[in-house]
């Protein structure tokens, strides 16, 4: 329901307004300088209506088509020994992601802000690694700054993906450096690193290859500051808060729809694995289920999100996550999908990068007062793109499938079954 706010704010600097600000926005305005500047170019070659709301979500399509190429060659670096046809499976997957693939046609900054994180984190992947060759040049450094400056511009919560994006390249050249094992536990990347000394010795040379992102962070940091918050307009409707069950949401999002064979098919193993893990390591299991109990316990309700039955997660609230019995009875399937995702990335990738997503995501997610998907997408998108691909037409065909049908369904019942709001105005349904 933002898109009169970014419509609007966008045909003020169409008009030369650059001045002019709608407080209800809480964005930076890349997108909105963006989308005018374009339209406008637009308009002179073309003679098209300058800003009008078709020419500006038409602009919002070019990150949508740029989003399957950039998760393609991501899954392609992450997971060099999976095969083509896999990884493709894997790419369409993610970019049919529902929450993620319906605001590709509308004016949000959604399309943009996630575009833009997925390019640095391809422009930064092998980073200092590979300094000897190309990343060592101004040019590439210059396209990996201006990555990231586009992704904080067009929203805030970026600089922590930004720093997500640095971390792990850094992580990478560590390994490369030989002062970090590949894939290494987490215990044993810590020893590595703070008791043996591997991240002293590397800290120069770290910090001098990632200073263009370090300083754009820290003027990021300056800004909050002086701010009082993260938000620059309706800073009352965002005011940060303690929402541990956003990490539990995550967790079943980015698990249970791509696990549909997993949860089905191979339920009675998995569950066997998940206490044999248990019985294991007790005390582990003990955390995660207190963890699991203090998100659920922590779950609240928005003002948005109750007087608004325009969006699923109305709905979601009505009938689920507002009566205690039904919250808590999801309680387990957190229990469960969280630590596996967990596990499966610290086993591709190395105990480091799995904590440096889950600390990222906490960081945006938890202090988020308001339960929206499309704020998962992220999290979701990078959790998956780090863990191991589904393989083969029994694990990827089901959730492929269940997709499609999702996002025919919601953009057929949001274009063909309008209402009239409280207000007499036109409704639709969204997520």
């Amino acid at each position: 329901m933002d898109e009169p706010f970014h419509l609007g704010q966008t045909q003020t600097y169409c008009a030369g307004r650059w001045t002019e600000w709608d407080g209800k926005l809480t964005t930076f305005p890349g997108v909105h300088v963006l989308g005018a500047t374009g339209a406008r170019l637009v308009h002179a070659l073309t003679g098209d209506p300058a800003c009008s709301l078709a020419t500006l979500r038409a602009f919002n399509l070019l990150p949508a088509l740029a989003t399957p190429p950039l998760l393609l060659s991501l899954l392609r670096r992450y997971h060099p020994s999976v095969g083509t046809s896999d990884l493709l499976a894997n790419a369409a997957l993610l970019s049919l992601l529902p929450t993620h693939f319906f605001y590709h046609f509308l004016y949000y900054t959604d399309s943009a802000a996630t575009a833009a994180v997925l390019l640095l984190l391809l422009l930064l992947y092998g980073g200092p690694a590979t300094a000897s060759r190309t990343w060592g040049s101004s040019v590439s450094r210059a396209f990996a700054a201006l990555a990231s400056l586009l992704a904080l511009a067009v929203r805030q919560t970026n600089a922590v993906w930004i720093a997500f994006a640095v971390g792990t390249s850094a992580v990478r050249q560590l390994e490369a450096d030989g002062q970090l094992s590949a894939r290494a536990p987490l215990s044993e990347a810590i020893r590595s690193l703070l008791l043996r000394g591997g991240l002293r010795r590397a800290a120069p040379k770290l910090l001098a290859s990632q200073a263009e992102h370090l300083f754009l962070l820290v003027g990021f940091a300056c800004f909050v500051m002086l701010n009082g918050g993260v938000a620059i307009g309706d800073a009352s409707n965002h005011e940060m808060t303690l929402h541990l069950a956003q990490l539990a949401y995550a967790a079943a999002l980015a698990s249970a729809p791509f696990q549909i064979e997993t949860l089905t098919f191979r339920l009675p193993t998995t569950l066997r694995d998940a206490f044999c893990s248990a019985r294991r390591a007790p005390l582990l299991a003990a955390l995660v289920f207190a963890a699991t109990g203090a998100a659920v316990w922590a779950t609240r309700g928005h003002p948005f999100l109750l007087a608004d039955n325009r969006h699923a997660t109305f709905y979601l609230w009505r009938h689920v996550l507002s009566r205690p019995a039904r919250r808590w009875a999801l309680a387990p399937l957190y229990a469960l999908l969280g630590p596996l995702l967990v596990d499966r990335i610290a086993r591709a990738h190395g105990g480091l990068r799995a904590l440096a997503l889950g600390v990222a995501t906490a960081l945006v997610l938890v202090p988020a007062p308001l339960l929206e998907p499309r704020y998962l997408n992220l999290p979701v998108l990078l959790a998956r793109l780090l863990s191991p691909p589904l393989a083969g037409p029994r694990e990827w065909a089901p959730p492929l499938a269940a997709f499609a049908l999702i996002n025919g369904a919601s953009i057929g019942v949001f274009l063909g079954r309008p209402y009239v709001w409280g207000d007499g105005t036109l409704a639709r349904f969204m997520w």
